[in-house]
């Protein structure tokens, strides 16, 4: 029998109203963890859609603060939570609590504290990059997935072992070779060079340093937007200031959980038909850190037809940040489609 999981609930403070809007907001309170949970949009519809974060160590409120779901939460309630230690979670999370296992017992905490407040009709799960590792890993056992009725995986990490790594390790590598072969300065050709070095001989990402400097590099080809004044947008100066956003505190935890988290081997890829449940893929073409192949990997394990997945054109990384109102129409039909009565 499948343990009842018991946690406290406590009202946000009123000097965050700012990140209220017209939803519910609260932290749910779990083994050390304090996690902070909005719940907006269309909650009268009875479709609840989850959203896990990506990162590892990132935050659910970036994507609020830019409203990437906005048309989709005039259609359904969107929840939004951080995970421990991550983004606006508060408490007291030690080293050993930072594996794979306990983010989804808390994601399943989580989703017990929806079911149990909101009775919805419908529950759909959302990931985006590692929240595409947790979304997956959750989704396969068997007794979980049957508390929900869809899952929608955006440019998300089934798939971040040695493999995806390779898929990423080249993309950058073809931008290296690429602008060496122009006309450079002796600054920039050494710049170029010197990550081509990093490279050589370099097979997995499974090492905090290795992970932070090739993300680095990821964002020097390109690979995080596609429109590199996309990157300009994401947390505007007078936020980081002003904001009732600790962004300071939300780099730290990054940081924190980058460097003691050790997740970059998981590959669900041979396991994702497990996963019954109406799915949708959505993928950025010009990804650089789980490129299009781990995307087109996960459509033929799920044998999708063309109306359950889509591949973004102008996007890299984040499509519902770069095509944001393409990214919720598509999300929209699919759920109409395939979740609705």
């Amino acid at each position: 029998m499948r343990k009842i999981y018991i946690f406290f609930i406590i009202v946000l403070c009123a000097s965050c109203t700012g990140l209220q809007s017209d939803g519910d907001f609260v932290y749910v309170s779990y083994k050390g963890a304090d996690m902070p949970v909005l719940v907006e949009g269309n909650k009268d519809s009875g479709i609840f859609i989850i959203y896990v974060h990506g990162g590892p160590g990132g935050s659910s409120f970036i994507d609020i603060h830019n409203k990437f779901f906005d048309s989709i939460e005039e259609q359904y309630a969107m929840v939004f939570y951080d995970q421990r230690a991550s983004g606006n979670s508060k408490g007291q999370v030690t080293v050993d609590q930072l594996n794979l296992e306990q983010f989804i017992e808390d994601l399943d905490v989580i989703t017990e504290y929806i079911k149990q407040t909101y009775s919805p009709t419908k529950l759909v799960l959302l990931g985006h990059s590692w929240g595409g590792t947790l979304g997956t890993a959750y989704l396969l056992d068997s007794d979980r997935r049957q508390k929900y009725d869809g899952w929608i995986e955006v440019d998300g990490g089934h798939n971040i072992g040695d493999s995806a790594f390779a898929y990423s390790k080249q993309f950058v590598l073809d931008k290296v070779n690429e602008e060496l072969s122009g006309d450079l300065g002796s600054s920039k050709r050494r710049s170029w060079e010197s990550i081509k070095t990093f490279y050589d001989g370099l097979t997995s990402w499974r090492d905090s340093d290795i992970i932070i400097s090739h993300s680095k590099y990821v964002r020097t080809a390109g690979g995080y937007f596609y429109n590199s004044d996309n990157s300009d947008g994401l947390v505007p100066v007078s936020d980081v200031l002003f904001s009732e956003t600790n962004y300071i505190a939300l780099l730290a935890q990054n940081e924190f959980v980058v460097r003691n988290m050790d997740i970059w081997f998981y590959n669900f890829t041979d396991q994702l038909s497990e996963i019954d449940i109406p799915t949708y893929i959505a993928w950025g073409r010009h990804d650089g850190i789980l490129p299009v192949q781990l995307g087109e990997e996960a459509i033929a394990s799920f044998g999708l037809t063309e109306d359950d997945y889509y591949i973004f054109e102008e996007s890299a990384h984040s499509p519902h940040y770069e095509q944001t109102a393409l990214f919720n129409e598509k999300i929209i039909n699919f759920i109409k489609n395939n979740i609705e009565d």
